[in-house]
């Protein structure tokens, strides 16, 4: 679980240019930046020194870290993006809590008493992960181009 953790924070990495040419779009990229910085510390707080050995140690955990999803998602949810670029942030708001979502999805196979399910739901969570980093860096890809055109 650990590792599976580090791998939607660092999915969840926004790694966004500098020096846009704007103030706007440098205020943009700071703000997300910093959320992004933030987003990354309090994943890997949540799962700091924790080796689920069942899966209520593993429910827990995705407990932790649907939440720090979904406060990250509300925390991008509240940046006021440049016009150029607010559809392309929304599907990075929409993303981040589509992880929460996921994320919510284990712990409740986690909790489920079903070890099957719980195997299952940890297998679905880093493939979903993994899909979610690349969704992320195509969308992240996405706003440098709009930014640096």
């Amino acid at each position: 679980m650990p590792r599976l953790a580090k791998a939607l924070a660092f999915g969840a990495v926004v790694a966004f240019v500098g020096g846009c040419g704007n103030g706007e779009q440098n205020d943009y990229v700071d703000e997300v930046n910093q959320l992004q910085n933030e987003l990354v510390a309090n994943v890997s707080d949540a799962v700091a020194g924790s080796t689920p050995s069942t899966p209520k140690d593993a429910a827990r955990i995705a407990g932790d870290l649907q939440q720090v999803f979904e406060d990250g998602a509300g925390s991008f949810a509240e940046v006021d993006p440049p016009e150029e670029v607010a559809d392309l942030h929304q599907q990075l708001v929409d993303q981040i809590q589509a992880i929460a979502d996921q994320v919510g999805e284990a712990e409740d196979a986690f909790t489920s008493g079903s070890a099957q399910q719980a195997s299952e739901a940890a297998i679905a969570l880093q493939n979903a992960g993994n899909e979610a980093q690349t969704d992320l860096d195509t969308i992240i890809d996405q706003i440098n181009e709009q930014l640096q055109g």
